[in-house]
């Protein structure tokens, strides 16, 4: 089971205010696979004075523990000021109480020879190395959280923001929005933590326009495509591209893929190519991965919805929730229950749909909402009935707003095209008569 954090006291730098924060010292990846990301992201040993709010990261003692890379790291801060010795005594305590925690019969050399570090960028570098990622792309991303700190002190004094942008503005491309939009996500539940990045991003975007990653022309071979990866896994934007080409990456681009790596007599360009290889099937499986929990947690959700005493309540309440999985998803399994004949399921289904599109309904512009209602409603009783009680919207905006349905439906819906050009007969009608 994973190690406890130990409640401990702390007294705040800012305000002298003393408090209790949970401080971890042994980070068991075997034990807790969560924490590495927890880790990796800066949430480990984090502290906020409940008085004046001021916080960051705690000098804590740590021992880092991957059973499956055999890694056994430790780190002491050296803020602590403590003696050889008695770092030395820390670090076997540390050591040993993750040691004890493994049966004998799976404890391996490696618990002999722990790595120490002096810092904790050092933790971190280990820890990312031991994943594949070299020293110099770890440079590369510790100069684009430089940069990004740099541009966040800068953000209220235009001059200086202005001077950053045009000395990086090649460092600002895609992949920097990217790091910016991670860090946004990942201090969602931090009250206030996000609109500095947020601002800061939206004033970046004033002098920046980003090149985004494209998909392939239509007509790209496998080598066109192949190029199209290399040059996306040279620039960072590998996952991008792997998604908006995701549907042409099939079996045929990697036997094209791999004759190119085996008829390659230039060892260095085989290896990027093998990477790169690698690279394109590991964000496929990450995109399935994550597509097959969205569908999880959608179906998770519907079955919840349909169970709900009020749906319409439960529905508003789950609303952020809801996306277009969700709704491809409850489609679908509306379908099954009606092929089955389950009468009563259908009609739940039924119910969550409605609901769904009436929340979507409320969320529109007027004009959209009753055009969204016209469509559904049967010509020429319900639709008049609908046109009576909105009489007020019944103007030239609403007019210009159904001529542009009508042009995009076009032929891809005939019979709804039809149908909304009956509806606008009745609206000129009916104006005429107001008039």
């Amino acid at each position: 089971m994973p190690y406890p954090a130990m409640p401990t006291q702390i007294k705040c730098s800012n305000c002298g205010k003393t408090f209790v924060a949970q401080i971890e010292t042994v980070l068991d990846v075997g034990e807790d696979p969560e924490v590495k990301e927890r880790f990796l992201r800066g949430r480990v040993n984090v502290a906020e004075c409940p008085d004046c709010g001021a916080g960051g990261l705690l000098s804590s003692p740590l021992v880092y523990h991957d059973p499956e890379k055999e890694l056994l790291i430790t780190y002491v801060p050296t803020e602590l000021e403590l003696s050889a010795d008695q770092r030395e005594q820390l670090v076997g305590n540390l050591v040993q109480a993750v040691m004890h925690s493994v049966p004998e019969a799976e404890r391996k050399g490696y618990f002999l020879t722990p790595k120490s570090v002096l810092t904790l960028d050092g933790l971190y570098d280990l820890v990312l190395e031991a994943d594949g990622i070299s020293k110099e792309m770890l440079e590369a991303q510790r100069q684009r959280m430089t940069l990004l700190s740099d541009l966040l002190q800068a953000v209220e004094d235009d001059e200086a923001f202005v001077k950053l942008v045009e000395e990086h503005r090649e460092e600002l491309d895609y992949s920097f929005f990217l790091l910016i939009a991670d860090l946004i996500e990942a201090n969602q539940e931090a009250e206030n933590a996000t609109e500095p990045l947020e601002r800061m991003r939206e004033k970046l975007l004033e002098h920046v326009n980003p090149a985004m990653p494209a998909p392939a022309p239509a007509n790209a071979s496998y080598d066109d495509l192949i190029t199209l990866l290399q040059q996306a896994h040279e620039g960072d934007t590998l996952s991008a591209s792997v998604a908006l080409n995701r549907e042409r990456l099939d079996y045929g681009f990697f036997q094209a893929l791999t004759a190119r790596i085996d008829a390659n007599d230039d060892e260095e360009l085989k290896a990027s190519l093998t990477a790169l290889r690698e690279a394109v099937l590991t964000a496929l499986d990450d995109m399935q991965q994550q597509l097959q929990q969205m569908q999880d947690e959608a179906n998770l959700l519907i079955l919840e919805l349909i169970a709900a005493e009020d749906i319409p309540a439960a529905v508003h309440e789950h609303m952020e929730e809801i996306n277009d999985i969700t709704l491809g998803l409850l489609g679908r399994l509306r379908a099954t229950a009606q092929s089955k004949g389950d009468a009563e399921r259908e009609a739940k289904l039924a119910a969550v749909w409605d609901a769904i599109v009436s929340e979507l309904e409320e969320r529109l512009p007027p004009d959209a909402r009753l055009i969204n209602r016209l469509m559904r409603s049967e010509y020429p009783d319900a639709t008049g009935a609908l046109l009576e009680e909105n009489r007020g919207l019944l103007t030239d905006d609403l007019l210009t707003a159904l001529d542009g349905y009508i042009e995009q439906l076009g032929e891809s819906d005939a019979e709804m095209a039809e149908h909304l050009k009956q509806v606008r007969g009745q609206i000129v009608a009916k104006r005429t008569i107001l008039h």
